[in-house]
């Protein structure tokens, strides 16, 4: 064993590179060539080439990091940014190569990195501080890295002619994805998942297809979870549930995040631009045609992302790489995962014969999903009765020669035994659970077991039982457990309730559900109940738009207005991609309550892209119906045009006069209150009290239990103190982002920008502070929404005369006045940006503004200074 310092490099957005320069090969040789020589002129060892980088080994840290520095500089001149990382340990070296813990956690390190950055292991950073010739080093703190059970420590080498100013490091906590979580380990698939994940490094369109069941899913996930180093972000998103293809566009605008003030496409582009993005597309087959189109256009339009997809058949457009996934290997991978499955059921090892095994996985065609479906059951019928059940199901009547059926009849089929070994309740609501199309939590199954006559603790077993039966599947949220039909189990299951004729009867118990969320009263719509219901029909959306759907098929209005209710007009806000489904409902809402409620959801899904004309309209007739019984909801509608049209002095007018209304619950009156102070400050003047809102707005803000209230409310004032108290001011503006998760999702993801504008109106250095608060709060750019505090920090360096405001002023040259603009023109110009090919990239931009925002905090220029207090 011998002690040695490992480097390992990469080159960031090398894939990018290869698509869009023809020299790139030239160039990549190129370094290569430096890096050998800067390495073997060290003294070290070039030991692989991985890709676009090396592993080298050196005998001392301090030549190793002095290596890595002289190449890093060289490199420059070649236009390539390398990521670098060093950690030294105790190795073993076997035939040429080395082997031991120090290799990978080098690999692990540099994975971290960002291109021009060199990073140390603590324990490399110790050897080159005792240097004789100390480097001088940044502290990162101690960091998660992907696959290492232990924090880690990291250090970034500060040296003349580097960079010095970076995003966070990619650890595993900001490795920032939505893959789903796994449930047990994938067997037999280690070839593949390494075919698939070298695919994914050359190449930005990678389709995984086979038959149902064959685990095309699960090998994406494990492979995209094996390249998140290599991307600034990875989404999935699940195709499954969709049922109308022109839907297939707004399916990944939600999983993204990217439902906004423009189409859903176009939304898409605006959150893929600038990062390196991995979007994971499952289940195409259905739609293949609509999806085949979006991926096309996407990877038209955005040169820095790559797509993996899976489907039962490829999408056929250029540029694709298939890789056909096959059934397991009957005699070996098959029999491992059978085994492995059954004795997670219960079933003694003893009891699991090899041979029957093996005769059993080639009845199933080496299928997984059909594999673990049988393995469930062995623990409670015995291998041999598995295989004589299966046998049954796949031979002719003499029982002697298999039946011609493909393997998706044997997945079919497979899944029909399991099936029928249910007991009768059990099946039953096994086909009604089929009707949440993306998934339910307990008191969901719960309620739709009432509907069919069962009580809650037997309700609460037979969920268990599909668990353990592999008919269910469960995940651990933050929210607590959350259960899942894969798409072939909720496929045959809503085939059964067809032919038990049941399919109207389970869907009108799940939306009747759907309303427990909704249905609360009218008369106070702004109370904590309706709020923490908004946040709940956040992970609910897609079963509130069945339910809608539903309503609207039967046309019933009833329903379509309990479902409308208070919690859903705070969950709306901003949800173009649900408006078209609210806007039938009122055809046969009535009039009164149920329309009032109705209008409401469709004001507040439609405000800012429906036509002017038809949104006052609309708010005329909920002002009027209003009037009979007042809750405040015409108020907030007459607020919410009046915004929109800019019209911030009326809008607070309104306000106002609502926020005094003795007819009003307290509930809406502070919420007007907040309203009104939070306009008035921000968008009119933050200088003057006219209406003496900033002791009502502290006031409700020690008081109320409504988090949407109190945020509101606690930024007013730090409007209004912040040229008298600076200080306080920004504590202020903390107090509101820590109750932000608590608020429901458009004044989530909105509020913060307004936090941003007054931050840099302060004194730069705190502004300065604030914003990289703020930006690292919240790494990932991943909607346009998030550029904003980005954009209000280009306007303090604009404001304050910084040297670099000339770079990162160039998508805000058309708008002088930026510090001073309303939150929604920074929406404009983050959505302009994002869309604008020529424009210098977001990443870039961020770089430019972080890197110039940490040099007012440490070195603040004291004319710059001065100016900016003038």
């Amino acid at each position: 064993m011998m002690t040695t310092t490992f480097l390992f490099t990469d080159i960031e957005g090398s894939t990018r590179q290869w698509e869009e320069q023809a020299e790139m090969a030239d160039r990549i040789g190129a370094h290569f060539d430096l890096l050998h020589a800067v390495v073997e002129s060290a003294g070290g060892e070039v030991f692989a080439t991985m890709g676009d980088g090396i592993a080298a080994a050196f005998p001392s840290a301090a030549v190793a990091v002095d290596a890595a520095v002289l190449a890093q500089r060289r490199l420059t001149e070649l236009g390539l940014s390398v990521r670098m990382g060093l950690h030294s340990g105790e190795v073993e070296r076997v035939e040429g190569d080395y082997r031991g813990r120090p290799v990978n956690r080098a690999a692990r390190v540099m994975a971290a990195g960002h291109g021009g950055q060199i990073l140390l292991s603590d324990l490399t950073s110790s050897l080159v501080r005792q240097a004789k010739e100390p480097v001088e080093v940044r502290d990162l703190g101690p960091v998660q890295l992907r696959d290492v059970p232990e924090p880690e420590r990291l250090w970034q080498v500060v040296a003349p002619e580097l960079e010095v100013t970076f995003p966070p490091v990619r650890t595993a906590a900001s490795l920032t994805h939505n893959l789903p979580a796994t449930r047990a380990s994938i067997v037999g698939r280690e070839s593949e998942i390494r075919r698939v994940t070298e695919l994914l490094r050359d190449h930005r369109l990678v389709s995984l297809t086979g038959v149902g069941g064959v685990g095309k899913t699960r090998l994406a996930v494990r492979s995209a979870e094996a390249v998140l180093g290599s991307f600034d972000r990875v989404w999935f998103v699940e195709l499954a549930n969709v049922v109308d293809p022109d839907d297939v566009a707004d399916a990944v605008a939600r999983a993204l995040g990217a439902c906004g003030l423009v189409g859903p496409v176009e939304a898409i582009e605006m959150v893929l631009a600038g990062c390196r993005t991995l979007l994971v597309v499952d289940n195409c087959e259905h739609v293949i045609d609509e999806a085949a189109a979006l991926v096309d256009r996407l990877l038209g339009s955005c040169p820095t992302l790559t797509v993996m997809t899976t489907s039962r058949e490829a999408i056929g457009i250029d540029g694709e790489h298939v890789v056909a996934v096959r059934p397991l290997d009957l005699e070996t991978t098959a029999v491992e995962l059978f085994t492995e499955r059954a004795e997670a059921a219960g079933a003694p090892p003893t009891s699991l014969d090899r041979s029957l095994v093996a005769a059993i996985c080639r009845q199933l065609d080496g299928i997984p999903l059909a594999i673990e479906l049988a393995a469930a059951r062995v623990a409670t019928l015995g291998t041999g009765a598995v295989l004589d059940a299966l046998d049954g199901r796949f031979s002719g009547p003499a029982g002697g020669r298999r039946l011609a059926i493909d393997r998706h009849s044997t997945m079919t089929a497979t899944i029909d035994w399991s099936y029928r070994l249910l007991d009768r309740d059990e099946r039953r609501m096994f086909e009604w659970l089929a009707v949440f199309s993306n998934g339910f939590e307990l008191d969901a199954a719960r309620h739709v077991a009432r509907e069919m006559g069962l009580d809650a603790p037997t309700a609460t077993s037979h969920v268990a039982s599909l668990v353990h039966k592999s008919l269910l599947s469960s995940e651990i949220t933050e929210h607590g457990i959350r259960y899942r039909m894969l798409e072939s189990m909720r496929a045959f299951a809503l085939d059964r309730l067809d032919e038990h004729e049941e399919r109207t009867a389970a869907a009108i118990a799940h939306a009747e559900w759907v309303a427990t969320l909704t249905d609360l009263p009218v008369t106070d719509p702004c109370n904590a109940t309706v709020e923490r219901h908004a946040l709940r029909l956040e992970r609910e959306a897609d079963n509130w738009r069945d339910a809608v759907m539903l309503a609207a098929r039967r046309r019933d209005g009833e329903l379509a207005a309990r479902l409308c209710g208070p919690p859903a007009a705070y969950f709306l806000l901003g949800r173009h991609d649900l408006a078209d489904h609210v806007r039938p409902m009122l055809n046969w809402c009535g009039r009164g309550t149920a329309r009032r409620s109705v209008l409401v959801a469709l004001i507040v899904a439609s405000a800012g892209v429906a036509p002017t004309a038809e949104i006052d309209a609309w708010v005329a007739e909920v002002t009027a119906l209003d009037a009979a019984a007042p809750t405040g909801v015409g108020g907030l509608m007459t607020w919410m045009a009046l915004a929109w049209r800019w019209d911030f002095e009326g809008a607070v007018a309104v306000c106002v006069g609502a926020a005094r209304d003795p007819r009003l619950p307290q509930a809406s009156r502070d919420l007007f209150v907040g309203i009104a102070s939070l306009d008035h400050f921000s968008l009119i003047d933050p200088d003057s009290d006219p209406h003496g809102l900033l002791p009502s707005a502290l006031e409700v803000a020690a008081r109320t239990d409504v988090a949407m209230h109190r945020v509101t409310c606690l930024l007013a004032a730090a409007w209004a103190v912040a040229s008298v108290d600076p200080d306080r001011a920004v504590q202020l503006v903390g107090r509101a982002r820590r109750d932000l998760p608590l608020v429901p999702p458009l004044t989530r993801a909105s509020l913060p920008g307004n936090a941003s504008r007054l931050l840099a109106r302060l004194d730069p250095r705190i502004a300065a502070e604030g914003l990289l608060d703020q930006l690292e709060s919240a790494p990932v750019r991943r909607s346009f929404v998030d550029l904003i505090p980005i954009f209000y920090a280009a306007a303090l360096l604009h404001r304050v005369g910084h040297p670099d405001a000339h770079r990162a002023a160039v998508p805000l040259a058309s708008r002088a006045g930026l510090p001073f603009v309303s939150m929604m023109d920074c929406v404009g110009l983050a959505r302009r940006a994002a869309a604008d090919p020529h424009a210098m990239s977001l990443a870039d931009l961020e770089r430019v503004v972080r890197a110039a925002l940490h040099q007012l905090v440490d070195e603040p220029a004291p004319e710059v200074l001065a100016d900016a207090m003038c």
